[in-house]
C-alpha cells in the first residue's frame, strides 16, 4: 500500500479532519502503512502518537470495517509490553487510531544506532515480546506482523513492547470458512519476518508469531535481516523453501541455550517450534538468561568511583610533574610543597564526597556485599561486552580498517614532522627560524599523531587501563574497606525494605510484587518482573521463589473485574 505524501496539503487535510481533538506536533515514522505523528489529545492533554493509515483503508469498506472491528479489539489491551490503543479517528476520508507515546527507539533505530545487542539486552526483548504475545494468544489475536518496526524500546527502562495491531485477526475469524475478513488482503505482514503458512495464505495461529519473533530476534543479534531477496516474491520462496541457519553461525558468544530458543521458533513446520509463547518466556527462564537488573543507586556509584580513580591518577601525575620541574628550578621547599597540598586537597575532599554516596546507600538499605556485588556485575557487563564485539564480524571489520587508518596517520605524521624540521634555518645554538607553512606542517603532524595513538591504542576489546586498575583497587580488599568505613555506623530506615535486592547471578529467585489493591478485596501477588509494574503499585517486594505464568496472571485479572461487577465501577 502507498505511503501519505509528505507535502503540507496532506497535513492540513488531516488536521481538518481531526478537527480540534488533537494537535498535530511533528511526524515520527513513516511506511507502507501510513505515518505516524506526534500529537497533542487537547481534550485529556498529552501526548499521544497518531497513526494515519493510507487513503485506501478509509476508501475501502472491506479494509475500513476489519481494520476498525481489529483496532478495537486491541483497544482492550492492557498489558506492560504492548502500547496502548486510545481511541479511533475516522471520518469518510481518514482513518487512524492514537495510541501510547513510548519515548524511546525502534529495535530498527537500536541496531542502527548501537549495533547488535548484547546477550542480555536480547533475552530481556524476547522475553516482553513474548509476555506481550502470550497476552494477545490468550485472547485470540495473532499479531502477524511482528517485526523491529514494530517493537519500540522504551528510553528509561529499556523495557520492549509491542505496537501495531492493526493488522492482526481475531483467530476464530481466520479459521472460520466463508468470513468476509478471512478473504481481505489475504497475505498482509511484511514478507522478511512472515511466517511459511502466512506467505502461503494458510491459517495462521499464535506459532506464526514466534516464527516472525524468532527472525526479529535474529536481526537484533546480529544486525542483519535472515531472509531477504530482491522482490517479494522471491523472499515469499524463501520463507517457505529455506532453512534459516542457526543463530551460532552469526554470534557464537550466545548461551546454548538462548541460541536452540530462537532456532526453534524460525523452525519452517508450526509443529517444531514452541506450541505458546509462555513455553519460549519459560523456556529462557529455566536456562536462567535474565539475569536480575543492577539497581540504579549502585550502577551510579560504580561510575562515581571511575570517576575517583581517574581523579587520582590525574592528580597523581600532574603533581609528579610539579615537583620535579619546581625541583630542576631549584624552589626552595615551601614552594614546592604548596601546589601539592592543594592538589591533594582536592582529592581528598572528592573522596570525601564518595564516602557520602557510601553512606546514602546504607541508609537506603544496601548493605557493603550488595554494594561489591553490583561493582563486580558491572565489570562483568563490561567484559561480556567486549566479548560480544569480538565475536561480532562487522565489529572485527571495522577495527581492522581502524587500525589501518591509525597506522596511516603515524606514517603521515612522522613524514609531516620531518618536513617541517628540515624547514627551520637555525639562528644560533638554541634558536631556529620556521616559516608559516613549517608551522603549519607541525601542528599538522602532532595533531595526526595524537589521533593516530588513540585509533591504535584504545581497542573495544581489549580491556583500557584505567577499568583494570578499578578492578585491582576497587574490587579488592581497599574498595572493601572503603566502603565499609563509609556505611559504618549509618542507621537503615524502614522505608529501605523497598528497595529491589539484586539476586545472586547464579540464584533462581526473583521478586515477589504484592499489588495494592482496592478497598475489600485482598491483595494478592502478581507474578510479573519488577520492571513492569510501577513503582507507586508496590506495596513490598520480598525475595521468593515465584513461577511467572500467564495462569496466575489472568486469574488475577479476573478477580478484579469480579470485584469491579460487584461494586457497580
Amino acid at each position: 500500500m502507498s505511503a501519505l505524501p509528505a507535502d503540507s496539503t496532506s497535513l492540513d487535510s488531516i488536521r481538518r479532519s481531526l478537527g480540534d481533538r488533537y494537535s498535530l506536533e511533528r511526524e515520527l515514522g513513516r511506511g507502507g502503512m501510513g505515518a505516524v505523528y506526534l500529537a497533542r489529545d487537547l481534550r485529556l492533554d498529552r501526548l499521544v502518537a497518531l497513526k494515519v493509515l493510507p487513503p485506501e483503508f478509509a476508501s475501502q469498506s472491506a479494509l475500513r470495517d476489519r481494520f476498525l472491528r481489529e483496532t478495537r479489539t486491541a483497544a482492550s489491551f492492557s498489558h506492560p509490553n504492548i502500547v496502548p490503543v486510545y481511541a479511533v479517528e475516522e471520518s469518510p476520508e481518514l482513518l487512524a487510531y492514537a495510541m501510547g507515546y513510548i519515548e524511546g527507539e525502534t529495535l530498527t533505530q537500536r541496531v542502527a544506532r548501537g549495533g547488535p545487542l548484547p546477550v542480555r539486552e536480547l533475552v530481556r526483548l524476547i522475553q516482553d515480546v513474548g509476555y506481550a504475545l502470550a497476552y494477545a494468544h490468550g485472547r485470540g489475536v495473532v499479531h502477524r506482523d511482528i517485526k523491529p518496526d514494530n517493537v519500540m524500546l522504551e528510553r528509561a527502562t529499556g523495557r520492549a513492547l509491542v505496537l501495531d495491531f492493526g493488522i492482526s485477526r481475531s483467530m476464530a475469524a481466520a479459521a472460520a470458512p466463508g468470513s468476509s475478513l478471512t478473504r481481505v488482503g489475504e497475505v498482509v505482514g511484511t514478507p522478511e519476518y512472515m511466517s511459511p503458512e502466512q506467505a502461503s495464505g494458510d491459517v495462521v495461529d499464535g506459532r506464526s508469531d514466534l516464527y516472525a519473533l524468532g527472525l526479529t530476534a535474529h536481526f537484533a543479534a546480529t544486525g542483519t535481516t535472515a531472509v531477504t531477496g530482491d522482490s517479494a516474491q522471491r523472499i515469499f520462496v524463501r520463507q517457505l523453501t529455506e532453512r534459516i541457519p542457526s543463530i551460532a553461525e552469526r554470534r557464537p558468544d550466545l548461551p546454548a541455550a538462548l541460541a536452540a530458543a530462537i532456532d526453534r521458533c524460525v523452525q519452517k513446520e508450526p509443529g517444531e517450534r514452541f506450541e505458546f509463547a509462555e513455553a519460549l518466556v519459560e523456556e529462557l527462564d529455566a536456562a536462567q538468561l535474565a539475569e536480575p537488573e543492577i539497581p540504579l543507586p549502585l550502577r551510579l556509584f560504580a561510575g562515581e568511583l571511575s570517576s575517583l580513580s581517574v581523579a587520582v591518577i590525574g592528580i597523581s601525575i600532574v603533581s609528579f610533574l610539579m615537583v620535579r620541574s619546581q625541583l630542576a628550578a631549584n624552589m626552595s621547599q615551601l614552594d614546592v610543597l604548596l601546589p601539592v597540598a592543594g592538589l591533594l586537597a582536592i582529592l581528598i575532599t572528592r573522596a570525601l564526597t564518595t564516602t557520602s554516596e557510601t553512606r546514602r546507600l546504607a541508609m537506603a538499605g544496601y548493605s557493603p556485599a550488595d554494594v561489591a556485588e553490583g561493582r563486580s556485575r558491572v565489570m562483568a557487563e563490561r567484559a561480556a561486552r567486549r566479548a560480544e564485539l569480538r565475536a561480532d564480524p562487522d565489529t572485527r571489520r571495522r577495527r581492522s580498517a581502524t587500525i589501518k587508518w591509525g597506522a596511516a596517520m603515524l606514517v603521515v605524521a612522522i613524514v609531516l614532522a620531518r618536513v617541517a624540521l628540515a624547514s627551520r634555518t637555525r639562528l644560533g645554538p638554541t634558536h631556529y627560524q620556521t616559516p608559516f607553512w613549517g608551522i603549519v606542517l607541525i601542528f599538522s603532524a602532532f595533531g595526526m599523531l595524537g589521533t593516530s595513538l588513540v585509533l591504535l591504542l584504545k581497542s573495544p576489546f581489549r580491556m583500557p587501563p584505567a577499568e583494570r586498575l578499578y578492578r585491582i583497587v576497587w574490587l579488592g580488599p581497599i574498595g572493601r574497606a572503603f566502603v565499609w568505613l563509609g556505611m559504618r555506623g549509618v542507621a537503615v530506615s524502614g522505608a529501605a525494605t523497598a528497595r529491589v535486592r539484586t539476586a545472586p547471578r547464579s540464584g533462581a529467585t526473583r521478586p515477589r510484587l504484592e499489588s495494592v489493591a482496592p478497598a475489600g478485596l485482598p491483595a494478592s501477588p502478581i507474578p510479573l518482573p519488577a520492571r513492569q509494574l510501577p513503582a507507586p503499585m508496590l506495596a513490598q517486594r520480598v525475595a521468593t521463589p515465584i513461577p511467572e505464568t500467564i495462569a496466575a496472571l489472568e486469574a488475577r485479572l479476573m478477580e478484579l473485574e469480579r470485584w469491579r461487577q460487584e461494586h457497580g465501577q
